[in-house]
């Protein structure tokens, strides 16, 4: 099972630990869904940002892309939620998947990614969030999340 990384920004200034437990609470949510998508830029919305949760993924672009945002934000001004969930699934020869690649402000997310980064119309369930500094290896049902499972 592939697991995707999304870097949790406090940019509404509630605090890091508020956020864990939001994203505990109700799992990733879409701009949209939190109720900032108004609030976004107009060229983001014509891009759907807004409906979108962007994550990276495990190749080495991925990987870059990810510690880029958190090495020029420093510590403690984010954090970063680990997800597996088995409804990702990328583009194939027949189905489209249900992670786009995000181009950034090169278009709306589509196809496969060319630089690790995913985008998932829709909210991600908690059940399926590793959120680093609240969970570790040692929390109950953790082999289960790491199968893809949840937590519950």
């Amino acid at each position: 099972m592939d697991e995707y990384s999304h870097v949790v920004i406090d940019k509404m200034g509630v605090g890091l630990p508020a956020l864990r437990t939001r994203i505990q609470l109700n799992g990733l949510l879409t701009a949209e869904a939190s109720g900032y998508g108004a609030q976004m830029a107009e060229g983001s919305r014509r891009l759907k940002h807004h409906l979108h949760v962007f994550m990276w993924d495990e190749t080495v672009a991925g990987v870059k892309g990810r510690l880029g945002i958190v090495l020029a934000l420093g510590v403690g001004t984010c954090f970063v939620v680990r997800i597996r969930w088995p409804v990702f699934t990328k583009d194939g020869m027949i189905f489209s998947g249900t992670l786009q690649g995000d181009g950034g402000h090169a278009g709306p997310p589509k196809g496969l990614s060319t630089n690790g980064a995913w985008a998932y119309e829709g909210n991600i369930p908690s059940n399926f969030c590793f959120i680093e500094g609240m969970h570790t290896s040692q929390t109950a049902n953790y082999a289960k999340w790491a199968s893809g499972a949840g937590w519950a």
